[in-house]
């Protein structure tokens, strides 16, 4: 236990919990959302305030391991936890969402799940846009960029951050804004959890809610090419609303609490589930889509009004932590009508029901954006995809994969380069150079300059032996 009593002993004043394996706590703190990472840190330290942080990030570089950051542990490649070649930093004490309604701003801190950011900005008519999937951690999100059902409206959730306070690889803490360490700033919009350890994130309020109007409709395989057609030419056309969220999702008709509008014959059953979010007023979204599903041949459908935090909860059970989880993402900038074909066949393969595939559409507020005003890369791309493999059994994992890695090749010929990094795999082709797209030189030389020993090395990694 000698370990244990010298970080005790270095880390004690500071309020940071120490867990070694063996010790209570541990067990819970290293598994992730992903149940197929099964790592063993050297050590977890758990603090309470951005004191408690620096002094952790202090006390790794004393003893000369490495960090792994964990927010909400949904790093689907497991960045969040390291092997005994490193020690995590969990962030899960520092929680705190506070919403100032008048400034319109939320302070949020590094370790709070997008749960608590919508519940704590719902009730005063304001929103950030953000991820979907609500025990998702917002630190890992917004360092990403954060993709969301409001991102063609209000931009990615980079776009609404006005600044940060982090710790830096030797346990300086600074804050980065436009106006002060505003490389910096540019850098965690969009570089990962490459730079340091955010404990704190100021976000920009909108004005939005309490409800919104939003419809799934199901469409069974042998009608699918029909309604992507649909769904190309109105999500294609660059005048679309910028209310209108629409993703073709291929899986098995889902089913669970929120789907008993699915029928018995279809549950399980691989089928194109198109859900359609109205950013907008509701009587206009009622309308609009309305009018869009009665285009569609549909299999069954469900419509309505409903509480926005309601809305972003409504998936949690599909996306349970625990469940094995592998996925490859790219995007395109064309969906020909080959490739729609070659996509229902590859539907009608899936090996689980709860394996997926699916394409968004950027555009909107997410391309009036500068290209050189964050450090993501991708603000002209049109249609990410995201591949996937959903699973329980270790049994099935090669099963699982292969099927993930069958239908990537059938978008590889059509992608048109890069990744959106907190869709990134790990596995990517031409590595992390190619998921930073244009913005990698850039991203490198400020990850040289403000962690040249590359302390923070568990994300899509940025140091030049890794491009």
């Amino acid at each position: 236990m000698t370990q244990l009593r010298t970080a005790d002993d270095v880390l004690g004043e500071s309020g940071v919990a120490v867990l070694l394996p063996g010790t209570p706590g541990y067990e819970a703190a290293r598994r992730l959302w992903n149940g197929m990472i099964d790592r063993r840190p050297r050590m977890i330290l758990q603090p309470r305030d951005v004191d408690g942080v620096a002094a952790a990030v202090r006390f790794a570089r004393e003893v000369d391991l490495p960090i792994a950051v964990k927010c909400g542990g949904h790093s689907a490649p497991g960045y969040s936890v390291c092997d005994d070649d490193g020690l995590v930093v969990d962030l899960s004490a520092m929680s705190a969402v506070s919403v100032d309604a008048a400034a319109k701003r939320a302070t949020v801190q590094g370790g709070a799940l997008l749960r608590g950011l919508d519940e704590a900005t719902a009730p005063h008519g304001l929103v950030v846009p953000a991820g979907a999937i609500s025990h998702t951690g917002a630190g890992g999100l917004i360092l990403g960029g954060g993709f969301g059902n409001l991102m063609r409206k209000f931009g990615l959730t980079i776009d609404s951050l006005e600044s940060v306070q982090m710790v830096l690889a030797d346990g300086q803490v600074v804050e980065a804004s436009e106006t002060e360490n505003a490389d910096l700033f540019w850098a965690v919009r969009g570089g990962s959890g490459n730079f340091g350890i955010v404990t704190e994130f100021r976000l920009r309020c909108h004005d939005f809610g309490p409800d919104v109007y939003v419809a799934a409709s199901i469409v069974e395989l042998e009608h699918a090419e029909e309604a992507l057609r649909v769904w190309r030419s109105v999500m294609g056309d660059d005048d679309v609303p910028d209310d209108l969220s629409w993703i073709s999702l291929f899986r098995g008709a889902p089913e669970g609490p929120g789907f008993e509008w699915v029928p018995d014959r279809l549950r399980g059953v691989p089928v194109l589930l198109m859900p359609l979010f109205w950013a907008g007023d509701v009587t206009e979204g009622e309308r609009v889509i309305g009018e869009l599903v009665g285009r569609l041949p549909t299999a069954a459908v469900v419509a309505g009004v409903v509480p926005w935090v309601a809305s972003q909860q409504q998936m949690d059970h599909v996306f349970v932590h625990g469940r094995r989880h592998y996925a490859k993402a790219g995007f395109l900038d064309e969906l020909p009508d080959d490739l729609l074909t070659a996509l229902v066949e590859c539907a009608a393969t899936m090996p689980h029901p709860s394996c997926q595939f699916e394409v968004l559409r950027l555009g909107g507020a997410v391309a009036r954006v500068g290209q050189d005003a964050t450090a993501f890369p991708h603000r002209q791309a049109r249609w990410p995809m995201n591949i996937i493999g959903l699973w329980d059994d270790v049994a099935a994992d090669d099963e699982s994969i292969g099927w993930v890695r069958r239908v990537y090749e059938v978008f590889r010929p059509h992608l048109s380069g890069g990744s959106y990094v907190n869709f990134a795999g790990g596995d990517e082709d031409g590595g992390t150079s190619a998921v930073y797209g244009g913005t990698w030189e850039r991203l490198v030389d400020l990850k040289e300059t403000y962690d040249p020993d590359n302390v923070f090395r568990f994300n899509a990694n940025l140091a030049r032996s890794r491009a």
